[in-house]
């Protein structure tokens, strides 16, 4: 009889518990929506403060413009509602720089062109999430990010013309590194 009371009290405690976790949303999906740029995202949160998850995103902001993988991480400093987020991936930013090109006809010169960095991407950010109605829903999130993109460095335009004329120009192989910014808002629900 007592082992029969010990089961019956321990699987009460069990599923007390098991009950208690489901009530918890910790998978959140959002779609981002930046000033010319479009983006889906994953989030699992590991505690009330730390969540990971990942995000694909392409944007375009006047002259400059990225897009890639992140794997990020976020840490909410007072629970729910304000974040930084450090995010690191695989993609490209377009943006303008100073590169050694190499004129057929004329030797070495440097020239202000534009550029697309191609490699590794590390990203930082912050924004905030807000919950819209019953807390875990629906929520909105603007936030910030400023992607920068270390490795190979192709160009896209020259200042001499609306495309990089390739047959009067060559660029030096060289790396490089290169920034862009990103405003986004994001719509999203948790499960």
């Amino acid at each position: 009889m007592r082992k029969l009371v010990f089961v019956l009290i321990l699987a009460v405690l069990v599923t007390g518990s098991v009950f208690a976790q489901a009530n918890v949303k910790t998978n959140w999906i959002s779609a981002d929506v930046g000033i010319i740029g479009i983006g889906l995202r994953y989030e699992y949160m590991l505690s009330e403060n730390l969540s990971v998850g990942a995000n694909f995103y392409v944007n375009s902001l006047l002259f400059t413009g990225s897009g890639g993988f992140i794997v990020a991480a976020r840490y909410y400093p007072w629970g729910k509602n304000f974040y930084t987020e450090l995010g690191l991936g695989l993609g490209s930013v377009n943006g303008y720089g100073e590169v050694d090109i190499i004129e057929k006809t004329e030797g070495t010169v440097d020239s202000w062109i534009g550029i697309t960095t191609t490699g590794f991407i590390i990203s930082p950010g912050l924004g905030w999430k807000i919950d819209v109605g019953e807390p875990g829903g629906f929520y909105i999130q603007p936030g910030f990010k400023i992607p920068i993109a270390i490795g190979e460095q192709t160009p896209w335009q020259s200042m001499y013309s609306a495309s990089f004329d390739s047959e009067r120009y060559n660029v030096k192989d060289q790396t490089g590194s290169a920034v862009s910014f990103i405003f986004s808002f994001s719509m999203g629900v948790a499960f």
